[in-house]
């Protein structure tokens, strides 16, 4: 084992005690390379689903909604919001109720152009700043509180 506590095969073997190939050699270096460089040497807290996704050799066809979410930068909650803009569409022609999945391809492809990560961000942005202005607008009618305007 290493100072990590991660167990290291020896050199030049590809499989573990079970038999079963070395998940710690299919990392994703490109991801984790861009990771690193934006943590600026600093460790940054990642879910465990979120680093087994990118650090899989190949991603699936098929992406759920928390890993089209960890692929964008996301949170998920905030991916509803993105299909109900049209900027990303859920495969198939799912009940508004059913659980959606998202095409892999599509995903990569807006994460790589910045003109479409802005405007996914902006539209989360205008979204959610709708949102709080209607709670404290509620809150402000439910409390009788009134602001004076200066």
């Amino acid at each position: 084992m290493n100072r990590a506590g991660v167990r290291q095969l020896p050199p030049g073997s590809t499989r573990g005690v079970s038999g079963n190939l070395a998940p710690q050699l299919f990392m994703n270096t490109s991801i984790n390379e861009i990771l690193d460089a934006k943590s600026n040497g600093k460790p940054t807290l990642i879910s465990a689903q979120a680093r087994e996704l990118l650090n899989l050799r190949r991603l699936p066809a098929m992406l759920t909604t928390a890993q089209a979410a960890v692929l964008l930068g996301l949170a998920e909650h905030d991916i509803p919001v993105l299909v109900r803009a049209g900027l990303v569409k859920p495969l198939g022609n799912p009940p508004p109720n059913a659980v959606k999945s998202f095409s892999t391809a599509q995903v990569l492809e807006l994460a790589g152009e910045s003109a479409t990560l802005s405007k996914i961000r902006s539209t989360v942005y205008q979204y959610w700043r709708g949102k709080n202005a209607e709670n404290a607008r509620l809150c402000r009618a439910i409390n009788g509180y009134q602001r004076q305007v200066k």
